[in-house]
C-alpha cells in the first residue's frame, strides 16, 4: 500500500494540465522517494462518477481500479488529479472513499488551486466557448455567471474544509504566490512538503487561444451542430464535443493561424460591475485561508486584463472568405463524421491528444 494519497482537485484552469503532463511523463526527481499515477492522462472520468447521472454505474469499477494499483505500490506518494472535482459535492467524494478506499482515508491529503476572480471569468468564458457552449458575449457571460453564483469561491471551499479539515489545503493560483513562481513546482513542493525535488524537463503549459481563434473555433462548433439530425444522434453529438473542441484547440495552438490575434481581456465597461460583486467573496477567502489579502489585492488590479476595444466571435471579421469556406468544408465533414458514427468517433478523439479524459 502506498504511504500517502494526494488529491489534487484542480480548480479548472490552474495549471492542472501541466501538473498532470508533468506526472504521466515522470518529469521530476523527489530525492529518493517514489511516487505512482494509475493514469495515463488524468481522473476526470472517475470524478464524474460522482456528478453525472449517467457515469453513476461506472463509480465502483473506476474506484476499484484505482485503489487496485494503489493498494499493491509501495511508493511513498500516490497522486490523483482531475480538475472536475471543482464539481464535485466533498460529502459524496468522502462517502465514494469510506466505501471504496477505505484504507486510504486516513493517508490523504487534498490540495486544490483558486484562480482570482478576474482572470476566472476570462478563462472561464474561453473554456466554454472552446468546448462548444455558445456564449456570445463575455458581457452576457459576465451576467449570467454572477447570477448562477458560478465564481463565489468561499462557501464551496470551506465545505471541503468542513469534510476534510486541515487536511485539506488551498492554494492561490497567483503567479507570485506559488513556489517559484510555478504551478508544477508549486505542486511538488506541497506534494513532498518542502524543496526537496527537482522538475526535471521542460512542460510544455497550454496557452490561451486568442479571440480569432476562439472565433473560428466558434464557427467551428455552430457549423458541426448544423449536422444533428435526430434525437440519438443530438445526445450523442453533445457527449463529445467537449472533446472535439479540447482536440481542436491543441492543434489550432499548433499552428499559427490566428496566434498573432490579440488575448480575450475583460470589457473595462464591466470592471466597476465585477470588483463590487466579488469584493466580498474576495475578502472573506482571504480571512480564510490565507495570510494577506492575495485575491481582494488582485481584484482591485483587474483594469490590467481590461479593454475598451470590442472583441466580437465572429470569424468573418479576423479572417479571409477562402479560410472561412474551408473551415465550412472540414466543419461539414467532421459533423457528417460524428452524426453517422457517434461511437468510433468518440473513440478517435480519446485517442488524440488531450481529447481523452
Amino acid at each position: 500500500m502506498i504511504n500517502e494519497l494526494v488529491i489534487h482537485l484542480g480548480d479548472t484552469k490552474t495549471g492542472s494540465t501541466s501538473i498532470q503532463k508533468a506526472l504521466v511523463a515522470k518529469a521530476y526527481d523527489i530525492s529518493n522517494k517514489t511516487l505512482i499515477y494509475p493514469t495515463a492522462n488524468n481522473h476526470i472520468g472517475l470524478a464524474k462518477t460522482l456528478t453525472l447521472k449517467r457515469r453513476f454505474a461506472e463509480r465502483e469499477k473506476r474506484f476499484k481500479r484505482v485503489y487496485d494499483v494503489l493498494a499493491k505500490s509501495d511508493a511513498n506518494y500516490g497522486v490523483v488529479s482531475a480538475e472536475h472535482f471543482q464539481f464535485v459535492d466533498p460529502v459524496v467524494f468522502d462517502e465514494a472513499i469510506k466505501t471504496y478506499w477505505p484504507k486510504l482515508r486516513d493517508r490523504i491529503r487534498l490540495v486544490a488551486y483558486v484562480r482570482p476572480h478576474g482572470g476566472k471569468i476570462l478563462s472561464a468564458f474561453a473554456e466554454r466557448v472552446k468546448l462548444g457552449n455558445d456564449v456570445e458575449t463575455i458581457e452576457r457571460f459576465i451576467q449570467t455567471s454572477s447570477e448562477k453564483r458560478m465564481f463565489d469561491y468561499t462557501e464551496r471551499f470551506s465545505k471541503w474544509r468542513d469534510v476534510f479539515g486541515d487536511r485539506f489545503t488551498l492554494r492561490p493560483f497567483i503567479r507570485d504566490e506559488l513556489y517559484n513562481r510555478d504551478a508544477i513546482q508549486d505542486f511538488f513542493h506541497f506534494l513532498v512538503g518542502g524543496p526537496e525535488f527537482r522538475i526535471t524537463e521542460e512542460i510544455a503549459a497550454n496557452s490561451s487561444l486568442t479571440v480569432s481563434q476562439l472565433a473560428l473555433l466558434r464557427k467551428l462548433h455552430l457549423q458541426i451542430a448544423k449536422h444533428k439530425k435526430d434525437k440519438k444522434g443530438v445526445a450523442k453529438f453533445k457527449e463529445g464535443k467537449g472533446s472535439i473542441g479540447r482536440v481542436m484547440a491543441e492543434y489550432m495552438r499548433d499552428n499559427p493561424l490566428g496566434q498573432d490575434g490579440e488575448k480575450v481581456k475583460l470589457p473595462a465597461s464591466k470592471i466597476d460591475f465585477i470588483k463590487e460583486r466579488y469584493a466580498e467573496d474576495a475578502k472573506a477567502l482571504d480571512a480564510a485561508f490565507f495570510s494577506g489579502s492575495p485575491m481582494f489585492n488582485d481584484l482591485q488590479q483587474i483594469e490590467r486584463s481590461a479593454t475598451d476595444k470590442p472583441q466580437p466571435l465572429k470569424a468573418g471579421k479576423y479572417f479571409s472568405k477562402e479560410v472561412l469556406q474551408s473551415v465550412d468544408i472540414f466543419s461539414d465533414v467532421l459533423g457528417d463524421i460524428v452524426v453517422n458514427a457517434p461511437t468510433s468517433t468518440k473513440k478517435a478523439i480519446s485517442k488524440s491528444r488531450s481529447g481523452a479524459e
